[in-house]
């Protein structure tokens, strides 16, 4: 037989392993703590990750199973983003404030 005449099918093998990378779990657990108890040191990892991560996904580069970790990383880390800047605006002005005022009833 020559290889004229001859048909070969490609096989389509993905370039990575069909299970969540470890950056998607990490952009997960990040935006949970981050949530719950580091604020904005967790939570500012959690979305770098999670974007970095989804790039990867939409390029192809990693497995599409960390899709959901890497947007739940990402969507905690922007809730922990939030309550951690209300909590330092909460600080600073009222928190800030009562020690003005207590600074200003010691003067007199």
């Amino acid at each position: 037989m020559s290889d004229e005449n001859m048909t070969y099918d490609a096989v389509s093998v993905p370039a990575y392993p069909d299970k969540a990378s470890g950056m998607a779990i990490a952009a997960l657990v990040l935006g949970i703590l981050g949530f719950c108890c580091c604020g904005i040191f967790a939570g500012i990892p959690a979305l770098v990750l999670g974007f970095i991560e989804n790039g990867k996904i939409k390029r192809l580069e990693s497995s599409p199973k960390g899709k959901g970790f890497a947007v739940a990383g990402i969507i905690l880390g922007i809730l922990s983003l939030i309550v951690g800047c209300l909590q330092i605006i909460w600080i600073m002005f009222w928190g800030g404030m009562s020690f003005l005022q207590n600074m200003a009833q010691g003067m007199h």
